[in-house]
């Protein structure tokens, strides 16, 4: 059933798990428009494609560096530009911006200000793309590069019609910011442990796609933001480059294969 489709090169993206002790981990998901091109109606992790603004954005609007091991692995301009990318679409798809300001770093009541309800939106207009290069500036913001961590690395298989390169970050919601979705390409959000998420997964009560579930998996083992974002940062931490191969089960079901699992998975 894949066979008659073009290999279509894997576009670059970039995903943030946004977590918060309460009082044990949880991790922020989205529920994705049904009518989206793009596992509509799955539970996901804010995130999106690298867009060329993020790759040509001014020095002077970051703060810190990306994840050294990220850097390591895909080069300091494409590190940077995954950064910037995640930090838009958490901004974009759940309100959250990891952003350093003159007086310290962005709190709630900066984004309760008519010109951060209006950047959101101006990012999630539909069939636009909008720099926020300039509100930037004007807002005289720092894009928090050091906030996040890499946490994995996935590849859409081959034959999908949609593909994307895709590096996972882990961030701590900041400060007092609470997230929320944005009703445009995402129509609900939660917090939830990452057990209770794969639990719901498993019960048919959510749809969640294999990579954010393997994410859920890996995040579940720590108790506590400080332990994640710590192992995530730690020089041994594994992020093997994934890209599962699609196959036709016996039964009919689609199934993803790879050497890193057991055995075959369902999407």
């Amino acid at each position: 059933m894949f066979a008659d489709q073009p290999d279509r090169p894997a576009v670059e993206a970039a995903t943030i798990m946004l977590i918060r002790d309460a009082p044990t981990l949880e991790v922020f998901l989205l529920e994705r428009h049904l009518d989206s091109d793009f596992v509509g109606g799955a539970w996901v992790f804010p995130g999106g494609k690298v867009d060329p603004m993020d790759r040509t954005i001014p020095t002077q609007l970051l703060a810190g560096e990306p994840p050294a091991s990220l850097r390591a692995a895909v080069g300091d301009e494409m590190a940077t530009a995954l950064a910037v990318a995640a930090i838009r679409e958490m901004f974009e798809e759940a309100g959250v911006l990891l952003a350093a300001t003159p007086d310290g770093f962005v709190e709630a009541e900066w984004l309760r200000r008519s010109s951060f309800v209006y950047a959101r939106n101006e990012l999630t207009t539909r069939g636009s793309t909008w720099d926020w290069t300039a509100w930037l500036l004007d807002e005289r913001l720092r894009l928090d590069l050091s906030a996040i961590a890499w946490w994995s690395w996935w590849v859409t298989p081959r034959g999908v019609h949609r593909r994307f390169d895709t590096k996972f970050f882990v961030a701590t919601l900041p400060g007092d910011q609470e997230p929320l979705h944005d009703n445009v390409e995402t129509t609900n959000s939660r917090w939830m442990r990452p057990g209770a998420a794969l639990e719901a997964a498993r019960s048919g009560s959510v749809s969640i796609i294999l990579p954010t579930r393997k994410n859920l998996d890996q995040l579940g083992r720590y108790e506590t933001t400080c332990q994640a974002m710590k192992a995530a940062g730690e020089p041994g931490f594994e992020r093997p480059r994934i890209e599962p191969s699609v196959i036709l089960g016996d039964d009919g079901q689609v199934y993803v294969h790879h050497a890193t699992f057991d055995q075959a998975e369902s999407v």
